[in-house]
């Protein structure tokens, strides 16, 4: 950076509020989101603060994050403490890879999930997501946590594979085993490197193993049969870069397991923060039971039922304004760079906070209310293309929110037209890769009887 650019701007001071301590850095590690939280107010959209010898800067602004993410993301990479931490599991996937590698791939990987061609999967979404809230009902008590992760797994499979889940129950626990591996690692201040034989990690090498030769399996089914099969990884195989060339063998298997973890991962929190916060908010959830219950009765819905379903999506944007599923996400300075008026030293490690950013006063009025009608195509959403980052923003926005939009408008209809939903306890939050409940929360799934298209038979207690 030139001297007289340099002198227009101001240096952040990373000590500052007592960051710098030993306390507030295990603080962080306890519960960043509280000290992302105080960092906002106290500092604004741009704060400086440590952990432990490293300097760092906090981002909650939207003007502040479109530099980072949009307008100068060449000057910001992605953290190494990430991408080295999870390229065991995820390799040059989509989801940590960078450069021409990145680009290529998203070239080739991208057109699958445009907006245009996301529809086609509504039919799998809506018949996985039914059958597994029928065994909610059946059950009477789940784990919403760990049904909302049961039920995306099919999902996922269906959409990869078109094949049920119960055919690949080891895969599907080895994966699981994988991303709580990649959970923990992120979110541990100490972790053990891989090459140290501990159980955890002996552990993670042979599930990994075991995932990427079942991926190997499919696409090499796939490829011998091409027509056999109309799913992701088939479509996969039929892309071409601007060369005309085909993805290589390891770079089908990385991304096979890239999409399996965002698609899994990241809609499960989705689904998980949607069903509690219509159990939290019952006159909300029955506003949107009554336009499910209208357009779908007791069937699933088709991708022509969505567009009759506004309510619904609605609920859903506004679950992720206030749980984003990603509530924080990390880059790194490449170089001596600035953000807003502050000069930003090399090697930074730059905390991307939309949770903070979509809980915060300047951004949205009375930011901790759950209130849909934010999202309603009358209301003015100027705001929206800045201030409300689920999916990300730039070159690396999430290639699948077209997708997760869908998933979270089914999952919400599906939910309300077939019953209520009751939570026993507050969940509370907190932060590992993505926004997961701090306790487990056991659900109620009651049924709501349709006589016929439209028409309910009961009337529904309020939740408790």
């Amino acid at each position: 950076m030139n001297d007289d650019r340099a002198g227009e701007i101001e240096r952040l001071d990373h000590g500052r509020s007592g960051v710098l301590g030993l306390g507030t850095t295990l603080r962080w590690f306890r519960d960043p989101l509280a000290v992302m939280g105080r960092l906002a107010d106290e500092q604004g959209p741009v704060a400086g603060f440590r952990i432990g010898m490293f300097p760092a800067v906090l981002v909650t602004g939207p003007a502040e994050i479109n530099e980072v993410l949009v307008s100068r993301a060449a000057e910001f990479r992605r953290a190494r403490a990430v991408t080295g931490t999870l390229w065991p599991a995820l390799r040059e996937g989509l989801i940590i890879s960078e450069g021409e590698v990145h680009r290529t791939q998203r070239a080739m990987v991208a057109p699958l999930f445009t907006a245009r061609r996301v529809p086609k999967y509504v039919d799998v979404m809506a018949t996985r997501m039914h059958t597994h809230l029928r065994k909610w009902q059946a059950a009477g008590e789940v784990d919403l946590l760990a049904g909302v992760q049961e039920m995306m797994h099919d999902v996922v499979a269906g959409l990869l594979i078109d094949e049920p889940l119960d055919a690949h129950r080891d895969v599907v626990e080895a994966a699981t085993r994988i991303f709580d591996w990649e959970m923990r690692a992120m979110s541990r201040p100490i972790v053990a490197p891989l090459n140290i034989p501990t159980k955890r990690n002996r552990d993670f090498i042979q599930d990994l193993a075991l995932v990427r030769d079942w991926a190997a399996r499919a696409i090499d089914a796939r490829r011998r049969n091409p027509g056999r099969h109309d799913d992701i990884v088939s479509a996969m195989l039929a892309q071409r870069d601007r060369d005309g060339a085909p993805m290589s063998e390891d770079r089908l298997v990385d991304e096979v397991i890239n999409l399996w973890a965002a698609a899994h991962e990241t809609s499960a929190d989705a689904m998980f923060w949607t069903a509690y916060a219509l159990s939290r908010h019952p006159a909300i959830a029955e506003s949107a039971a009554a336009e499910a219950i209208r357009v779908l009765g007791d069937a699933t819905p088709t991708a022509e039922d969505l567009g009759q379903l506004p309510y619904c999506l609605q609920v859903f944007k506004e679950s992720m304004r206030l749980y984003p599923p990603s509530p924080a996400f990390l880059r790194e300075a490449a170089s001596e760079t600035r953000i807003g008026g502050y000069a930003i030293a090399e090697g930074t490690i730059v905390f991307i906070a939309p949770y903070v950013m979509h809980r915060s006063a300047r951004q949205f009025p009375d930011p901790e209310t759950f209130d849909p009608d934010r999202f309603a195509q009358e209301a003015d959403r100027s705001w929206e293309r800045l201030s409300y980052l689920p999916f990300g923003a730039g070159e690396h926005v999430c290639i699948g929110s077209a997708l997760a939009l869908l998933e979270g408008q089914i999952f919400t209809a599906l939910l309300l037209a077939g019953g209520t939903l009751r939570v026993d306890r507050d969940a509370a939050m907190k932060l590992t890769i993505n926004l997961r409940p701090k306790r487990e929360a056991r659900a109620i799934y009651l049924p709501r009887q349709v006589s016929s298209r439209g028409r309910s038979r009961i009337e529904v207690s309020e939740p408790r």
